[in-house]
């Protein structure tokens, strides 16, 4: 059950949190099943003591569905007052306490994914974390902001304890982050202290400025976004097609095989369409390569004196979008941008679109030399403004069409190794590889050669989670030949995929994404596109 609750005029829904699945999982207190869906997460009342001050419109969040992007109040259970950065401070070691609540923006924290269940607290004023300070195990020892150093003293688990309160244990210490001496004063310090189950340890986290974060949604299907190549005058360009359902082998043609969306801008083709959706899920941006080799051919010039930018275009509803605008990513000694993607990083609070450039020295500025295709990276918050390109990874050949999923706190990337067959038995084909963070410069080997024994040649991968079972898919651009072909496996860590025996794919698509879809956008794609 839930009701509203009014407090100094602002509504407050409290509902409750569950605990994490996985090893680390406390258990739950209420008698019900551990696991059900997010749509059916029973709802509780949470009285909140009342305080002075004004208060933005907030709601309780549920542990099992954290929005990453979103920031919360850490609210004390005995005192009703906020968990704040000592005097709004931005330094380093500045001191957590708890203070009456308001809007002031250090008392709003954003919980980042640890992995294992953990989250890191990430003040929104300073963009420093909750550490325990100098990795202190002690009863009573400080707790401040400091920044991120990946260090398990600045990791939290959150633990349900009742009423839609939670505890936060230190992953360091096994200590639980407490009001000492359950003062109930403006100023009074927050530290960790043996779990006693005392009120001033545990915690209402609050969602700050709207409503309550909804469950996942239901997905009916998906939606494929691909080109067909450079074979015809209309085949890059981008195009869609639609599942039978939620089954991902089964799929019909959009718009009667029409692209649906054309370039204006740049060589007016695009290639390796990308559809990402927001962590909101209220927007998404479709990104593609700006190149164009119908008519053309050069491969070679296009990798020396090709495209720096990006073709973006941005959607509420997956119908009515924007005209293209083209973004440069790239630096003056990239010959190419080739094979936009994105993926959201709840650390950073950014998206990281990375692609492939062949990159040339500073003193070649018509790109004379020989070189090799690196993958490139760079951050953005509006896919308008970008960082400055970094290289994200570089084997010393080519690499390119790098593709991403997470799961259970582990990044799986899929690349395409570049080298020929003669320099390598494994050239042509997919390697996997894996990380707990997105930038790192050495993910750690899981296997090469995907798709070889099943493929002549393998580029442009792409990989989704099924929508109704325990189930991943890799597809794979068998280029030249027929291609994408559709791989699975029920064990990501693995690194074993199987060719699904029977499949229908719209025509010949090739590199592009596959995006689960609700009921409703399912329904407004298929009405307007047929």
């Amino acid at each position: 059950m839930s009701r509203f609750l009014t407090r100094l005029g602002a509504p407050v829904t409290a509902v409750r949190l569950l605990t994490r699945p996985g090893p680390d999982a406390g258990p739950l207190i209420a008698p019900r099943p551990r696991f059900r869906p997010r749509g059916l997460v029973t709802l509780a009342v949470a009285a909140l003591v009342a305080t002075a001050g004004a208060l933005v419109a907030t709601s309780a969040a549920e542990a099992a569905v954290i929005d990453p992007s979103a920031y919360y109040q850490v609210v004390a259970r005995h005192s009703g007052k906020a968990v704040e950065i000592a005097g709004q401070s931005s330094a380093d070691g500045a001191g957590v306490q708890q203070w009456a609540r308001s809007d002031r923006t250090s008392q709003q924290f954003q919980f980042v994914d640890a992995g294992g269940g953990y989250y890191k607290l990430r003040a929104r004023h300073s963009g420093k974390v909750v550490d325990v300070a100098g990795g202190s195990t002690a009863d009573g020892a400080d707790v401040v902001q400091y920044p991120d150093n990946g260090g398990t003293n600045q990791q939290f688990r959150v633990v349900d304890t009742s009423d839609g309160y939670v505890k936060l244990i230190n992953r360091n210490s096994g200590k639980a982050l407490d009001v000492w001496s359950r003062s109930t004063a403006d100023g009074a310090r927050v530290s960790q202290y043996t779990d006693t189950g005392g009120t001033n340890q545990q915690w209402l986290l609050v969602r700050v400025g709207g409503g309550p974060p909804s469950p996942s949604p239901a997905y009916a299907g998906y939606l494929f976004s691909y080109m067909l190549g450079e074979g015809s005058a209309n085949g890059e360009q981008v195009y869609f097609a639609l599942s039978q359902g939620n089954d991902p082998t089964r799929w019909r043609q959009l718009n009667g095989g029409r692209p649906v969306m054309t370039s204006t801008v740049g060589t007016r083709g695009v290639r390796d369409p990308f559809i990402i959706r927001s962590p909101q899920g209220d927007r998404f941006f479709q990104i593609a390569t700006d190149l164009r080799i119908y008519g053309n051919g050069n491969w070679d010039a296009a990798q020396r004196t090709g495209s720096k930018s990006i073709v973006v275009w941005e959607s509420t509803d997956l119908v009515n979008w924007s005209a293209p605008r083209l973004v440069r990513v790239s630096p003056d000694t990239a010959g190419n941008t080739w094979a936009p993607e994105a993926y959201f990083d709840e650390t950073l609070g950014q998206y990281v679109v990375y692609w492939a450039s062949k990159l040339y020295a500073t003193n070649d500025p018509n790109h004379t030399g020989t070189t090799y295709n690196r993958m490139m990276y760079a951050t953005t918050s509006d896919f308008r403004t970008f960082s400055a390109p970094q290289v994200w990874v570089d084997k010393g050949y080519s690499t390119i069409d790098s593709t991403m999923i997470k799961h259970n706190g582990t990044y799986y990337r899929f690349t395409k190794d570049e080298r020929s067959a003669s320099q390598s038995t494994c050239g042509k084909f997919i390697l996997a590889e894996t990380s707990t963070t997105i930038l790192n410069r050495n993910y750690s080997y899981l296997r090469d050669c995907i798709g070889r024994g099943s493929l002549s040649q393998g580029e442009g991968p792409l990989v989704f989670k099924s929508n109704t079972e325990q189930r991943w898919y890799l597809f794979i651009d068998e280029y030249g030949g027929r291609g994408y072909i559709p791989f699975t496996t029920t064990d990501l860590n693995s690194g074993q995929w199987s060719m699904v025996s029977s499949y229908t794919l719209p025509g010949r698509p090739r590199h592009g994404t596959v995006l689960p879809v609700t009921q409703a956008e399912y329904d407004r794609i298929s009405q307007r596109w047929g």
